[in-house]
Parts: structure tokens; C-alpha cells; sequence
């Protein structure tokens, strides 16, 4: 299955892509109860824009870590 990329365009202004855990308001807005919580690795960092390639990308990582972060999310509503 194949999706294109989506092309948000509000006025003079493009977005590209909105990440992990990122809102887009085009008015009020209310965000009640809101927990993000991961751990992303890139080895070539992160590259946004149309028609974007990766050559030769060769990346490793030792991490010796058992548990990196702990996190947990407590609400009252």
C-alpha cells in the first residue's frame, strides 16, 4: 500500500509534516490529558521536504542500557 506524502497548505505558509505528538490549529483549541512519551534514534537525522532521498546510509548503535527511560502517565479527569 502506498500513501502519498501530505501537502498541508494554510495561507502563504506549507507544512511539510507535523511530528510525533504535534497539533496543527487553525483556531482555538484545547488539549486536555496529553502524555508523549518515546524514544526515536535516526542515524542520518531527519530529513522533511518533497522528494527527499537517502544515498549510502549507513548508521549503528551500542546502547547498553537496559531501561532508558522510565515514564508513566497519572490523570484525575
Amino acid at each position: 500500500m502506498l500513501f502519498s506524502p501530505v501537502n498541508l497548505n494554510v495561507g502563504g505558509i506549507k507544512i511539510n509534516s507535523v511530528d510525533n505528538g504535534a497539533v496543527v490549529n487553525l483556531g482555538p483549541s484545547q488539549h486536555l490529558d496529553q502524555f508523549v512519551s518515546y524514544k526515536r534514534n535516526q542515524g542520518v537525522g531527519e530529513k522533511n521536504g518533497d522528494l527527499q532521498q537517502n544515498l549510502m546510509s549507513f548508521s549503528g548503535v551500542w546502547d547498553t542500557d537496559v531501561l532508558d527511560s522510565l515514564s508513566n502517565k497519572s490523570s484525575v479527569i
